[in-house]
């Protein structure tokens, strides 16, 4: 069984419900669901295009850093979905509700609210450039038609998977594109393996002031961002473990259940993080194999085709059309996840001002007609949007200690004492959060001595 159901009773105390029993044993490891859903999101436009153009201009010198932050954003993922899975509200309205108090300084409750406001209307323009990448790769496998015309109906194709509202729909989605990233991953890298004393020296972070424009945005979205740990909340909801998406809280009997799908939850976390910073990792190996060896570093919408292109030169025309098929599935993953974790996003801000604490099926499909509608329209209206990735990815990277912190807040002063995360995950997640506030100095650093950020 994938997810929790859950079973609602009358009895003389009124309405309760009853958590279903969580799979145990090996069982648990066939549990994968909102973070195979997590690693589809996180696999696109932080890969593709970060991972990738890292390798073709560095080599392996930053093969370390999304292995690093990806590794870091586990502890923070842990946390969105603990506290989704033992309370079922997600976090957009527990974050809503926290009041922020530094000295004379204030933010009211539903402050972050705003945030998220600004990363959806930011996202509409972004996801339209995102389309039109996978609109370039679908126009290598079949040039008769045009690029942008093919972004409209990726677009459209996402409408018709998402508006039922399924959370199944988007897992099963999600399955079958991993799947063919991962043999485009294998394929490339088992063809052209690299040196292994340069993946060795590749593991031993270093970085050089140079590298400041591909290494902060690569920290950002590898692994997906600060978002993406919101979305990770949102998808557990959807996915019905524990207590998610029952409206309330879980009686005491059903204590032990809910640690067992917090256990689940930990496990297919686990096992996406390890996938995701393999396929990242081995973007940048790609980039590293392919790109580097000829001094190309390609950019913009076309990114994709013409990294398919060079590997045609590599491998022939076989090698171009998988390397084709790769780059769509990566990216089609990426565009169906993001923009529905962001109509996740928009629906719950709106219901946390109406005093819902989940995602509500028709404010979702509305949220999903109008985002679509403004991305094909952006699509076919400007040209090059890309940049607007390197800007989302900047500001993903500035929000993530903040989330961090969140949702340590949230899961120690929320959370039944039960539930409540180990000193090891808090201590983590603190960690992540240093750590992203180091690479912002350094992002401050490189601004102010004039480093360019631009695709």
């Amino acid at each position: 069984m994938d997810s929790a159901e859950i079973k609602e009773t009358e009895s003389g105390e009124g309405t309760r419900y009853t958590v279903a029993e969580p799979p145990k044993g090996w069982r648990r490891f066939l549990a994968i669901g909102p973070g195979l859903v997590w690693t589809a999101s996180a696999v696109g436009v932080g890969c593709l295009v970060f991972a990738t153009r890292a390798g073709a201009i560095f080599g392996l010198t930053l093969l370390w850093a999304p292995i690093l932050t990806i590794f870091l954003k586990y502890f923070m993922n842990e946390l969105m979905g603990r506290y989704t899975i033992a309370t079922g509200e997600n976090v957009v309205s527990a974050f809503g509700r926290v009041e922020v108090r530094l000295g004379p300084l204030r933010l009211p409750r539903g402050w972050i609210i705003w945030i998220f406001c600004i990363f959806f209307i930011v996202s509409v323009v972004a996801m339209s450039g995102i389309s039109l990448a996978v609109g370039s790769s679908l126009h290598g496998l079949f040039p008769q038609v045009s690029y942008v015309i093919w972004a409209v109906v990726a677009l459209a194709s996402i409408a018709l998977v998402l508006l039922g509202g399924s959370y199944r729909a988007l897992e099963w989605t999600s399955r079958f594109f991993v799947v063919v990233i991962v043999f485009f991953i294998l394929y490339a890298v088992f063809k052209r393996p690299p040196p292994v004393a340069e993946v060795a020296s590749g593991l031993i972070p270093t970085a050089p002031a140079e590298s400041l424009r591909e290494l902060v945005p690569l920290l950002g979205w590898a692994g997906a961002g600060a978002i993406g740990t919101i979305w990770f909340s949102l998808w557990t909801e959807g996915s019905g473990r524990g207590a998610a998406g029952s409206g309330s809280t879980p009686g005491p009997r059903d204590t032990e259940r809910i640690k067992g799908w917090i256990r689940v939850g930990q496990i297919d976390l686990a096992i996406n993080t390890a996938l995701t910073a393999l396929l990242t990792a081995g973007f940048l190996v790609a980039g590293y194999i392919i790109l580097l060896p000829q001094g190309l570093v390609p950019k913009g919408e076309e990114m994709g085709s013409v990294l398919s292109r060079i590997a045609g030169g590599f491998f022939g025309r076989q090698g171009e059309v998988i390397f084709l098929l790769g780059i769509f599935g990566a990216l089609y993953s990426t565009l169906i996840a993001n923009i529905d974790g962001f109509c996740r996003v928009g629906t719950s801000s709106l219901g946390f001002y109406r005093g819902e604490t989940r995602v509500r099926t028709t404010p979702y499909r509305v949220f999903l007609i109008i985002y679509i509608s403004l991305a094909a329209l952006f699509a076919t209206m400007i040209p090059a949007p890309v940049i607007l990735l390197q800007l989302t990815a900047i500001i993903d990277t500035v929000f993530l200690p903040i989330v961090a912190c969140l949702g340590v807040y949230i899961c120690t002063k929320f959370l039944q004492k039960e539930f409540r995360p180990s000193r090891f995950i808090v201590v983590m997640a603190y960690i992540s959060a240093a750590f992203y506030v180091f690479f912002i100095v350094l992002l401050v650093t490189a601004v102010l001595i004039g480093v360019e950020f631009s695709l």
